[in-house]
């Protein structure tokens, strides 16, 4: 955040001269010197008017950026002094954001109170997995992810990112063998497999794991497949 802050400083110093020399008001100034949802949603007004005036306006470009930017960090600061008595779904869509924005202590902090109060909850324990395997502690993740399933044993994208983490391990067979279980369960979980994680993204998981693994009959099988549909597709590079 401080890193944040400064960097605005400085772009608000610089558009604060530019503004001066033409005499005009600095909404963004304004902003910065008072956030509030008023002074944001004048700014954001007043730049969005510029931009649609001129869609190469850089300088609306940067200073909605910013904007954003500025008011995204100030509506975290102000979740996180309340995390504690949110409702459990906001909790879980709170961390969801941390997550996303790859703060991934802080998310992780948030999955845990979620675990402790609702240990049957399998999603949180998926996502905290996920905030572990970005954090590369692949130990903490094979941990939750396997919670995960033990509370929801349908959990079809929980087994998807197990088999990342225990491929990431150098865990071969066990990576193999939780892919192959999670297909078992695929489209059976109350989420969608195909919102959650993309299939062929799973299909390149599953032809290098097979390859990894010497089940060569199978790999030709996928890899004849995935050649039709993804030919030009970069992983190739990886698996050959």
């Amino acid at each position: 955040m401080k890193k944040i802050i400064l960097c605005v400083m400085l772009i608000c110093a610089t558009f604060s001269m530019l503004y001066a020399q033409h005499s005009e008001s600095n909404p963004f100034q304004d902003y910065y010197a008072d956030p509030n949802i008023s002074s944001f949603e004048n700014a954001f007004k007043h730049y969005s008017a510029q931009l649609a005036e001129d869609e190469e306006s850089d300088s609306a470009r940067l200073m909605l950026s910013y904007l954003y930017l500025i008011e995204l960090e100030r509506m975290i600061e102000q979740l996180e002094t309340r995390v504690d008595s949110l409702a459990p779904k906001y909790q879980f869509q709170y961390a969801n954001l941390l997550l996303e924005l790859r703060k991934y202590d802080e998310a992780i902090e948030t999955y845990e109170m979620l675990n402790a109060d609702y240990p049957d909850w399998s999603c949180s324990w998926r996502h905290k997995g996920e905030a572990y395997f970005k954090s590369d502690e692949l130990v903490q993740a094979e941990i939750a992810l396997q919670k995960a399933i033990e509370t929801r044993i349908e959990h079809y994208d929980a087994y998807v990112m197990l088999a990342e983490v225990q491929d990431a391990m150098g865990k071969n067979a066990e990576a193999l063998a939780t892919l192959e279980t999670g297909f078992t369960y695929k489209g059976e979980d109350i989420e969608d497999p195909d919102e959650e994680v993309s299939d062929l993204d799973v299909q390149f998981l599953y032809l290098r794991l097979l390859k990894v693994n010497d089940r060569h009959n199978d790999y030709e099988q996928l890899k004849k497949k995935l050649e039709k549909n993804a030919s030009d597709d970069e992983r190739w590079k990886d698996i050959d």
